[in-house]
């Protein structure tokens, strides 16, 4: 592939893009795009790709179409899209899933993801049936597991057990579906009073005389069947059509002395009432019930328990082994949800066998992984390095892979814990990670032997300053790989919105030809080939000296200003002479432009002595920042001097506003002004005092203003980042408003 051709629409966030980029003369592309411009969604088109998933607009549901083709028209195939996406400390948590193939990976962390699914969706069905809603804090899944003594890690193995005695006649439980209200029956209140204190007593005797009066029952047993398993085997044999089939049931007393011929539902139900009314309506456990009940009204906090048991009289018995009754409780819970239950343990076992044959073929992988290692430590530099310690099962155990962790400084190399690594490296680790995972993708790649199309979106934050350098030569290097045949075989496109790194790479590897800034023009997205790359002041110094145009020298203006600041100090009467021009002060609009010429000529231009005043010495610089704002069209273009002239247009007409408002509007305007002209950050002081002492409907508009304006004129560490990040249209919409004020 020599020409990637992209035809994108409404692909994400990307309403229209049509570009070429060429890879004939260079195999890596460089584009810096200002947050929010392109890159996401950019690299998101590629990922859909590659995963044979649909291509989206998300927002307005709007169709998308893309075309992205090589130089012979024919489509990229997904098996040759690889995408690094940014580093994500959250992402890298389960840091084991990186260890494996991107194809490995993506299959090991889909089956986690759809176990994890079917999980929480049966979990939030059972919390709704516990009477929890679903922003309540209750956490079934954790409950169960302490209710049945399992930690987090055996979950499934809780599961299991749980559906192997969903049938068990001992954890049978007579509430019904509408009646499990887990709170009411286990809050921490009344589970502190039934198993002490007098309750407790109460609870252990009512128990006690409640088996004696079951034992006198002829149908019911403790312990072999009781009301709880008759009201399950009768619920389960209507909802089964048992006796709509026209069955019976011949129920035998105990000591046979009887038997009775049951044909419907309903003279089943009404034996199993009679019996309970027997054993609960007796005067002996009616007083003990009366005397539970006292204990338990005493007490606000189990009121609603006490109004749950006049309801339910028949389960005070289960408080004897209120553990016990928790069981069956969860019993009853996932018996109903059964279904759910036997699937997600079915989807369980299979994933297991899954994984365990993708452990095996990541097996074969594990030199790549240690070659990964190796190129990590030679190029690049952390205080510590990572080794597998495990090197049979080093990448995608059903446990996370087994690391050891060696940190070296001036005092030696010593192993320590991952967690104590944490601790004083967690961020570093993680960005460790990182790499490590980039260069093992490459690898394994390197190793199929055919064309690869990289996208690697925003990588220059994965790294410090040390580092970017390190991985600029590596990605050069990938660049370069030949396969067998002697074919280079990797495509990059690199994406950033870190500038200094577009330029660092622009310079070093892709050269003009290919790197690209992109902006949104109305929705469309375009590229600027091969721009800013090299010196932008040189280049603004050579305008000068050959033209003389008056944006150039507008917009050099604060350049000049920052190097008197560094090399004089913020006391040398130009540095004071160029401020004017930044913030509307009393000599601003007397400056004439020989003044300038003499200032960029003593600390810039020093060697061609420039002459752009010649014949207009005593124009005033203030009209020709202004002519040349007002000359500025309202198209979308990324020229920083036609920013930088908006951005110190606007600067100057609302510091002139709030001025002229104050000094009329406010008591001892005057004197307030002549205050703050003699303080840094003037307009900062102007607008506090306008929004202390004014505070009208054009406030809107300064506080666009002060937040717009100063991150375009100052350019400290002559970084041009918020200059490119800033539309030209928006500033010549605010540079608008702030005109009409002053009308």
């Amino acid at each position: 592939m020599n020409v990637l051709t992209l035809d994108l629409e409404n692909c994400y966030g990307i309403q229209k893009m049509q570009q070429n980029i060429d890879f004939s003369k260079n195999n890596i592309a460089v584009i810096y795009a200002p947050n929010g411009t392109m890159k996401s969604s950019f690299a998101k088109t590629f990922e859909a790709i590659r995963d044979r998933k649909t291509v989206e607009e998300k927002v307005y549901g709007c169709k998308s179409k893309y075309s992205i083709t090589d130089e012979g028209a024919v489509a990229i195939s997904p098996e040759t899209i690889m995408v690094i996406n940014p580093f994500d400390e959250n992402a890298y948590e389960n840091q084991g899933t990186l260890m494996a193939n991107e194809l490995l990976r993506r299959q090991y962390i889909q089956i986690y993801k759809n176990i994890d699914q079917s999980r929480e969706a049966m979990f939030g069905k059972i919390k709704a049936l516990l009477k929890y809603s679903s922003r309540s804090s209750f956490d079934a899944e954790s409950s169960m597991l302490n209710d049945w003594e399992y930690t987090k890690k055996d979950l499934f193995l809780c599961l299991k057990d749980i559906e192997a005695k969903l049938h068990d006649s001992e954890l049978q439980c007579a509430l019904k579906e509408e009646e499990l209200d887990y709170n009411t029956l286990f809050n921490s209140k009344v589970y502190s009073m039934v198993t002490s204190g007098k309750t407790s007593e109460l609870i252990e005797e009512y128990e006690k005389k409640y088996s004696e009066l079951l034992e006198k029952s002829l149908y019911m047993q403790k312990g072999v069947i009781d009301h709880n398993n008759y009201a399950n085997i009768s619920e389960s044999l209507g909802n089964n059509g048992f006796f709509g089939a026209k069955n019976e049931i011949r129920l035998v007393a105990k000591d046979g002395s009887t038997s009775v011929m049951l044909r419907t539902q309903d003279e089943l139900n009404e034996l199993i009432k009679k019996e309970k009314e027997q054993v609960l309506n007796t005067k002996e456990l009616k007083d003990l019930f009366d005397k539970i009940n006292k204990a338990i009204s005493k007490n606000k906090d189990t009121q609603a328990f006490n109004a749950y048991l006049q309801q339910h009289p028949d389960i005070v018995s289960e408080y004897r082994n209120i553990d016990k009754f928790k069981k069956k409780v969860w019993i009853k819970a996932f018996g109903i949800y059964q279904t759910e239950l036997h699937g997600l343990l079915e989807d369980y076992d299979k994933a297991q066998n899954d994984l365990k044959q993708l452990r095996d073929k990541a097996k074969s992988e594990t030199t790549d992984w240690n070659r990964a290692l190796a190129l990590f430590k030679k190029r690049f530099f952390v205080p510590f390095s990572i080794e597998p310690a495990n090197q049979e099962d080093v990448i995608l155990n059903l446990d996370m892979p087994s690391f050891k962790y060696i940190f070296d400084d001036n005092r030696g190399s010593k192993e320590i814990s991952k967690e104590d690594l944490l601790d004083v490296l967690s961020m570093g680790e993680k960005r460790a990670y990182y790499i490590l995972n980039l260069i093992f993708q490459i690898l394994v790649a390197q190793k199929e032997e055919r064309e690869k199309l990289i996208i690697l979106d925003d990588i220059s934050e994965s790294f410090d300053y040390k580092n970017k350098h390190a991985i600029i030569e590596y990605i050069s290097d990938i660049s370069e790989y030949t396969n067998t045949q002697g074919e280079k075989v990797f495509k990059v496109i690199l994406l950033t919105h870190n500038f200094d790194f577009y330029r660092t790479v622009a310079s070093r590897i892709t050269k003009r030809g290919n790197s690209y800034i992109a902006y949104n023009d109305n929705g469309k997205i375009n590229f600027e080939k091969g721009q800013y790359i090299g010196n932008l002041f040189g280049h603004y110094k050579n305008e000068i000296e050959k033209n003389g145009k008056d944006n150039i020298v507008v917009a050099s203006i604060p350049f000049v200003r920052n190097l008197i600041e560094y090399t004089e100090g913020t006391s040398n009467p130009d540095y004071l002479r160029l401020t004017s021009l930044l913030h509307y002060k009393p000599d601003t609009i007397t400056i004439e432009l020989w003044e300038i010429e003499k200032i960029f000529n003593q600390y810039w231009c020093k060697s061609s002595n420039v002459n752009f005043a010649k014949n207009r010495e005593t124009d005033h610089i203030y009209d020709i920042i202004i002519t040349e704002a007002d000359a500025i069209l309202p198209v979308e273009k990324l020229e920083i001097e036609n920013k930088l002239i908006l951005s110190m247009a606007i600067r100057l007409k609302s510091d002139e506003y709030m001025i002229q408002k104050i000094s009329n509007e406010v008591a001892n305007g005057t004197s307030i002004i002549n205050s703050i002209y003699q303080k840094g950050n003037q307009s900062a002081f102007l607008y506090k005092e306008y929004k202390n002492s004014i505070n009208d409907e054009a406030m809107e508009i300064l506080e666009e203003v002060v937040m717009l304006a100063p991150e375009n004129i100052h350019l400290n560490s002559f970084m041009f980042e918020p200059i490119l990040d800033m539309s030209l249209l928006h500033l010549y919409d605010l540079y608008q408003k702030v005109k009409n004020l002053l009308v």
